[in-house]
């Protein structure tokens, strides 16, 4: 179904003859996105989607270049013509919050891999966890003006604002200042004719597809923090570069140009394996399942408001000041580094339920993460998170005994 709604979606843009139309398109495609992801991997699972994005990306710049003599319409209906989406089916935790216990182990038993039966130990296992965090849930329900007013035991607002923090600083790193106009900065900053800058723009987009697959592998990994303190360091270098090499190429324009160009390709790399798939990741594991669907709404609508305010003020940057405007960037992955490492714990092997845990009241973890604390920055699954499942299963069996020893009592007493 998924598919279905955004390949209608893409048919209204690419036949769109009228800025109406194409808008419509826009909406019913983004209806069309979601998701489900495995507890084993969900890095590796949101992260597969990257390469192919990528490589569409790159497709939409060989388009480019192929089509620099016809006339315009007909390039920019052809680029839109590309799209596609997956959407699987079903999600475990939403079956078992309505009652549909049997549909939940079910999709449980899919999900965890096959072979497996619904009375599976590990099956079993899984179901108790969740079904013990939803009792939790239950109990502490908390309506979402007390989250922001910060009554809940939770830290819902905290974990919103961790999302929401991640997709800013993905736009704000500087992505869509070059996505969007990297053929204009090959052009006006350092010289070079439309038909050359369009091939590089083509060559970049293909290693940008190859670093993108390199997170898929390196997510589980090193984890989530490690990528992002990295990416942003890498950022940070390469705008420092590009910035000094744009400054200087009026007296060298070959060489500096050389040098200007490979550091877009490193930061396009650097972006690619790191902060191109961790925030999307980050924002589906950090909110609780209760603030699920507002935390990703809430953090998805930051990544593109941000990404609109980034390639409003890029062309302006460009032509007005220069070299300076990369500098811009570079202050802000620099600033960024210290953001994520004192405020972005590690959820790299943490189910729902470890940072439902972790983000507790009562779970003495400070807001501001402290140098010593391993266990906010360790991509290890935490022995505590391992020890409080181990309870919550105990709980829940406890209170499913108590549940069958009464019902059991009810019907003696009715004979």
């Amino acid at each position: 179904m998924g598919a279905v709604i955004s390949a209608l979606g893409a048919v209204l843009q690419f036949s769109a003859y009228s800025f109406p139309q194409l808008i419509v398109g826009r909406v019913i495609n983004g209806v069309g996105n979601g998701r489900i992801l495995p507890k084993q991997s969900p890095g590796e699972a949101i992260c597969d989607r990257g390469p192919p994005q990528r490589g569409v990306l790159l497709c939409g710049n060989l388009v480019d270049v192929g089509m620099l003599v016809p006339p315009r319409w007909i390039s920019m209906e052809t680029a839109l013509g590309f799209a596609g989406s997956l959407q699987d089916e079903s999600l475990p935790r939403w079956l078992l919050m309505r009652g549909k216990t049997d549909e939940g182990i079910e999709a449980i038993r899919r999900y965890l891999g096959k072979g497996l039966t619904a009375d599976d130990p590990h099956v079993q296992s899984e179901y108790l966890s969740i079904k013990g965090a939803l009792l939790v849930e239950r109990e502490s329900k908390i309506s979402f003006t007390h989250v922001l007013a910060r009554r809940d035991r939770s830290g819902h607002l905290k974990r919103l604002l961790l999302g929401c923090g991640g997709q800013f600083m993905q736009q704000f790193g500087g992505i869509n200042a070059l996505n969007y106009y990297f053929t204009i900065i090959l052009m006006d900053n350092i010289g070079m004719n439309e038909l050359m800058a369009r091939i590089l723009t083509g060559c970049n987009a293909t290693s940008y597809m190859v670093s993108s697959a390199c997170c898929f592998w390196l997510i589980e990994r090193c984890g989530r923090r490690v990528l992002m303190l990295s990416g942003l360091s890498l950022q940070c270098l390469a705008y420092v570069m590009v910035a000094i090499a744009i400054a200087l190429v009026h007296q060298a324009p070959y060489q500096w140009g050389i040098v200007a160009v490979s550091f877009l390709f490193f930061y396009y790399a650097a972006f690619g394996c790191t902060w191109g798939m961790v925030p999307w990741v980050y924002q589906a594991e950090v909110n609780s399942l209760a603030m699920r669907t507002v935390g990703a709404a809430a953090a998805t609508a930051t990544n593109w408001l941000f990404g609109f305010v980034c390639t409003q003020f890029t062309p302006t940057g460009i032509q007005n000041i220069g070299y300076r405007f990369y500098i811009i960037f570079a202050v802000f992955n620099l600033v960024f580094i210290f953001v994520v490492y004192f405020l972005y714990p590690e959820t790299a092997n943490r189910t729902l339920e470890d940072l439902d845990f972790y983000f507790d009241r009562d779970s003495n973890h400070p807001a501001i993460i402290p140098i010593h604390d391993k266990v906010a920055k360790q991509s290890k699954r935490p022995f505590e998170a391992i020890e409080a499942e181990a309870h919550r299963v105990a709980a829940t069996k406890a209170v499913d005994a108590k549940v069958v020893s009464e019902h059991v009592e009810d019907i003696d007493n009715n004979v």
